[in-house]
């Protein structure tokens, strides 16, 4: 299978055993637009999107407010939880999406199409506001994984100038989706291609008479005003941007 979304909690039916105030109605999502992946048909290829609960506001005693996404997966919808509370009780609001697959004859069209928004807030003392998120855009922001191999004629050690000469050093604030590990980032580097940010780990060793260089790269996709987001193109350009620094 060549999605796979990384279920990190369960949702908010299952977060706590809380009193919950009567919640807002249910909100039918006609026009949202779908957002589309287009997979290449020759790789698997796992499509992560971003999750994270983050203090946005401390007391004397800690933290008294966090702002978090949640997602899951049930009865083939994908879900996205917006929630912000106090380390117990809050308010939030789940999105239902659909998800459908088409194949072509160059690629796999992965859509994602919001059709609900179910809110809820517990507590009933001043409890949070239901947060808002533009789902759409959300879904435009995702990261996916790739590894490949390149030959030079050129001697690994000339490989590893050409990058440190052609190519910027990542920085420490990139954050894997779906993980709270920070990359060593002595040997990695980063780049932007097609509008998608490009972090890459590159090694190279001696091969024949030059060197095969072997590349790990996370590739995180940005709002955009696309709907559709071609991950077979991104990864071809992300080939040919190594080939480019590794041949200079």
């Amino acid at each position: 299978m060549f999605k796979k979304v990384m279920t990190v909690a369960m949702l908010a039916s299952t977060l706590t055993a809380c009193k919950s105030t009567p919640p807002p109605t249910e909100v039918q999502l006609t026009n949202i637009p779908s957002v589309s992946y287009r997979m290449p048909l020759d790789q698997s290829i796992d499509i992560s999107f971003n999750a994270y609960n983050t203090c946005v506001s401390s007391g004397d005693s800690g933290c008294v407010k966090y702002d978090s996404i949640k997602t899951a997966e049930a009865s083939g919808d994908f879900l996205v939880e917006k929630r912000v509370h106090n380390g117990t009780i809050g308010s939030g609001a789940v999105y239902t999406i659909k998800q459908s697959t088409e194949r072509t004859a160059d690629a796999n069209i992965v859509t994602y199409q919001p059709v609900k928004m179910t809110p809820y807030q517990q507590g009933f003392i001043l409890p949070f506001a239901v947060p808002s998120i533009d789902i759409a855009a959300y879904l435009k922001n995702s990261q996916f994984k790739t590894k490949f191999e390149i030959n030079s004629e050129y001697p690994s050690q000339s490989v590893k100038a050409n990058f440190d000469r052609l190519m910027k050093k990542a920085h420490g604030r990139f954050r894997i989706y779906g993980s709270n590990s920070k990359l060593g980032l002595e040997d990695y580097y980063m780049t932007t291609v097609d509008g998608a940010k490009v972090v890459m780990l590159v090694e190279s060793f001696p091969y024949r008479n030059g060197s095969k260089v072997v590349v790990n790269a996370v590739i995180e996709t940005k709002k955009s005003d696309k709907n559709v987001i071609d991950v077979a193109e991104i990864l071809k350009s992300v080939k040919e941007k190594v080939a480019e620094v590794t041949n200079a």
